[in-house]
């Protein structure tokens, strides 16, 4: 049996997750800590990959969600994709103008993955 997968290059922060539920997203990008990082996602693992290192998310631990900042009260489109990992203190924001994409590529793979907007 082949296993799908699919590949992407994006940045990746990680932010508190405090931080995060209080909604700072300059503070966000500020904290980038892998600037170019690659995505190898397939049915059971997540892998980001850089120069410097990597982190590997099991399937079963993982959330999906679009990371939609705000103008006022307006939302813009996603441009990054947040990863809430159970048992981890941080929340991964993966940033790519593809976050939709991503989004649906992850929900074809069977992962949680939500894109609740246009």
């Amino acid at each position: 049996m082949i296993s799908e997968s699919f590949d992407t290059r994006g940045g990746l922060t990680y932010v508190d997750r405090l931080d995060f539920t209080r909604g700072n997203p300059l503070r966000a990008v500020r904290r980038m800590a892998w600037p170019t990082v690659k995505l190898h996602a397939d049915d059971s693992t997540l892998t980001f990959t850089s120069r410097t290192g990597s982190d590997t998310l099991e399937h079963f631990w993982v959330t999906a969600l679009a990371h939609r900042p705000f103008h006022g009260r307006f939302p813009l489109p996603a441009t990054a994709v947040s990863f809430e990992v159970e048992g981890r203190d941080q929340v991964l924001l993966f940033w790519t103008p593809r976050a939709g994409a991503v989004l649906r590529a992850l929900g074809k793979l069977g992962w949680d993955a939500e894109d609740a907007g246009p």
